[in-house]
């Protein structure tokens, strides 16, 4: 699974433009690096094991989501550059938390149905999303 495939649950996606749906839910410890043909898609983060996502090269208009659909472990996910290139933050409990730094991790604190979407400029990485826990994000 290292191009980042995952199961596709295309056939229950809503088919709006390159709007697939796939699911990460190796049984062990995993890495998943995406590429800019992944960019569009929804991966659901079936956390049962810890996992790293590195996101493609910086490129203007790609889009990515990630929704937990199991809080068991925690999901890392970073830029391929490896330095700080996100930008923004998500509502986290009742307040919100800026999420700027090299990489932001789906913490096993965080509940079903926390979600992350990251949308590229060509230059930095733009963050939003939302947990019903204060404690459902972290960045480094």
């Amino acid at each position: 699974m290292a191009d980042g495939s995952g199961t596709n649950l295309k056939a229950k996606a809503s088919f709006q433009s390159d709007a697939y749906m796939f699911k990460m839910n190796a049984t062990a410890a995993s890495s998943h690096s995406l590429g800019a043909q992944d960019s569009g898609k929804t991966y659901f983060l079936d956390s049962t094991v810890a996992r790293t996502i590195t996101l493609p090269a910086v490129k203007a208009g790609l889009k990515f989501k990630f929704v937990a659909t199991d809080t068991t472990a925690d999901s890392s996910i970073a830029p391929s550059e490896g330095t700080a290139l996100f930008k923004g933050g998500a509502e986290a409990g009742n307040s919100y938390l800026t999420l700027a730094g090299t990489t932001i991790i789906v913490e096993a604190a965080s509940a079903v149905g926390a979600w992350l979407e990251v949308i590229c400029d060509g230059t930095y990485w733009y963050v939003s999303g939302h947990s019903s826990h204060a404690s459902g994000f972290s960045v480094t």
